[in-house]
């Protein structure tokens, strides 16, 4: 009996761990995430925090498509660099998420084509990347840097 009840349970539990493993995602703040990018040793320039209801301004984002935001861009308009990370509060929201993002670096791009060609060239390189129900932007001089350690918390 007691081998019987201790196969069941191994069962369950494995059957539990494959569940929570399926989907990728992680159980971190928005913060911790842009922590990581921000302190993996890769630079960027002169980034501020985007708070509250900038992310509508900034991002047109509307407040009932995520759950948690963080997000540090530029300070000086002539700079691409960024770091956005946005958990959509469904998945039915990933995609307008991702769009908006989409929109954002294409207007950057128009913005910074003429007359910044290196800090267009980092949005040219950027990556809109869906993991879970996290969308993010990482705009920089390394992005493969700040993505690895973005990678290690997922």
């Amino acid at each position: 009996m007691k081998k019987i009840l201790s196969a069941v349970l191994a069962a369950a539990l494995a059957g539990t761990l494959l569940c929570s493993c399926g989907k990728g995602g992680s159980d971190k703040a928005a913060a911790e995430l842009l922590g990581a990018a921000k302190n993996s040793g890769a630079a960027f320039e002169e980034l501020v925090s985007v708070e509250g209801s900038d992310i509508k301004y900034t991002y047109d984002i509307e407040e009932s498509l995520y759950e948690d935001f963080a997000a540090e861009a530029a300070g000086n308009m002539a700079f691409a660099d960024e770091i956005v990370f946005i958990k959509a509060s469904s998945e039915d929201n990933i995609e307008k998420i991702k769009k908006a993002l989409e929109a954002r670096v294409q207007s950057r791009k128009d913005t910074l084509q003429s007359y910044a060609p290196a800090e267009y060239d980092k949005l040219c390189k950027s990556e809109i990347i869906v993991n879970g129900n996290y969308v993010y932007l990482i705009v920089g001089g390394d992005i493969k840097t700040a993505q690895k350690a973005v990678d290690k918390m997922f």
